[in-house]
């Protein structure tokens, strides 16, 4: 089977990647979304970030101007592929949504890491040798100081001791990351430079990666 994967540069969507690929799915395509949000979207604001690390995995990187369920819609029908991976875990109204995208292309949704537990998905993740920095936090959950600060297999307990009541995978938007390590890149990443930003609520980094 052939896929287009969501491709945000977030663990999670990675994860749902690598996952599928373990299952037999051929990811050909990654789709990364630019949305048009009242507030700054960390992905977004790092799409050349996404740019590297999708040449890294040497895949096709199409970028979609999310203005409405249309353009998303079209860049799917370009590519001669079977299925949309994505990794969403608890939001219903996004896998009804992405399902509702799917019926309209004729393409199955394929959501490996849905319904299940987030602390279990966390210690998964993390002891696969995923390094994921924290590019964006919702101001009502986390502080600022969480800005630069990198999930790891070695990282990961204090990370956790410090957070909360705050869901470890960010489920609910407390915050948004960036993969710099995984087993689906030819090499690993790092910050190059980085420039803090804050508006409406949300704090988080433009990053360069080498």
């Amino acid at each position: 089977m052939k896929a287009a994967g969501l491709f945000s540069g977030g663990k999670d969507s990675l994860y749902a990647v690598y996952l599928a690929e373990r299952q037999g799915v051929t990811v050909e395509h990654l789709i990364s979304l630019v949305p048009s949000l009242p507030w700054p979207s960390p992905h977004g604001e790092n799409m050349e970030a996404l740019k590297i690390l999708a040449r890294s995995m040497g895949r096709n990187h199409i970028i979609v101007d999310y203005q409405g369920m249309e353009n998303f819609v079209e860049a799917l029908k370009g590519l001669e592929v079977d299925a949309l991976v994505a990794g969403d875990i608890l939001v219903e109204a996004h896998l009804t949504f992405l399902q509702d995208v799917c019926n309209k292309v004729g393409l199955k949704l394929l959501e490996p890491i849905y319904g299940r537990d987030t602390s279990e998905l966390f210690h998964e993740i993390f002891g696969l040798e995923f390094k994921a920095l924290i590019t964006g936090v919702d101001l009502k959950f986390l502080g600022v100081e969480w800005l630069g600060f990198t999930i790891s297999k070695e990282t990961a307990a204090t990370f956790l001791s410090k957070i909360g009541s705050v869901d470890p995978l960010g489920e609910n938007g407390e915050f948004h990351t960036l993969v710099l390590e995984c087993p689906l890149y030819a090499k690993s990443f790092k910050v190059k430079s980085a420039e803090r930003k804050v508006a409406k609520g949300m704090a988080y980094l433009n990053v360069s990666i080498v």
